[in-house]
């Protein structure tokens, strides 16, 4: 299992009598990059959430390299970094304050911290703006410090969703080139309904609908059968009329 850092097994997830999870099965291998993808309601945030430790399962395990997330909650998340949803944080603070704080809140300090607070916010281009509170941020300039806070501990697992939501093409394109280098040395699982940023990114898509995985397969392959990935997403989730 520690060659596969992501496992989940025959999850499933109710909302009182809506069924979100089904019995879904997925294994990533280690510092593949993996789309997850799917219609608004098929299930891809209810996954990150329980990936994460936001939410339990109904039934069902995961496990983040090899620890069991709903046991050793605390263990299991030091692994990972995470943009789940719309990030919020302190108005009040600039970037700096929030990764120290943040940064602290993991056990980093000191020269250590220091240094890598200056690294990542240079990776995601908010340099100008490390003393400028967070109230005056685009929410685009708010996406890229939730990635600065993701990759703060230099976690060898990502778990993304919907990254590079808010941003301008430029800021889109920036965005792809950052998760691109990084994701040569980290396991990422990047949800998106972006079906170009994902082909860009990824190596291989898990496309999962009313719960239920759908297909996971290598990009590539999947254009050979259906000439598309656009083409085999909407075949496969019944978008074609």
């Amino acid at each position: 299992m520690m060659d596969e850092p992501i496992v989940i097994e025959n999850l499933s997830k109710y909302y009182n009598h809506f069924l979100a999870l089904d019995n879904l099965n997925l294994r990533v291998a280690r510092n593949e990059n993996i789309g997850l993808l799917g219609p608004n309601g098929a299930g891809k945030s209810t996954t990150l959430k329980i990936l994460c430790g936001l939410i339990r399962s109904s039934s069902g395990t995961v496990y983040i390299d090899g620890i069991d997330v709903g046991k050793k909650p605390e263990q299991a998340l030091s692994r990972i970094g995470a943009i789940v949803e719309t990030p919020e944080f302190y108005q009040f603070l600039t970037p700096q304050e929030t990764l120290r704080y943040l940064g602290r809140l993991r056990g980093m300090q000191g020269d250590e911290l220091k240094s890598r607070i200056k690294e990542v916010i240079h990776l995601v281009g908010l340099d100008n703006w490390i003393t400028v509170k967070i109230e005056k941020f685009s929410r685009g300039m708010k996406q890229r410090l939730a990635l600065a806070q993701t990759l703060l501990h230099d976690p060898p697992i990502l778990i993304l969703d919907e990254p590079a939501l808010g941003l301008d093409p430029r800021g889109v394109v920036e965005f792809r080139e950052i998760i691109a280098g990084i994701g040569k040395e980290k396991t990422i699982l990047f949800a998106s309904h972006q079906l170009v940023e994902v082909a860009q990114i990824c190596s291989e898509v898990a496309i999962i609908d009313h719960g239920k995985l759908l297909v996971y397969s290598n990009i590539a392959e999947l254009e050979k059968k259906y000439e598309s990935l656009e083409n085999a997403y909407l075949e496969l989730t019944g978008g074609v009329s």
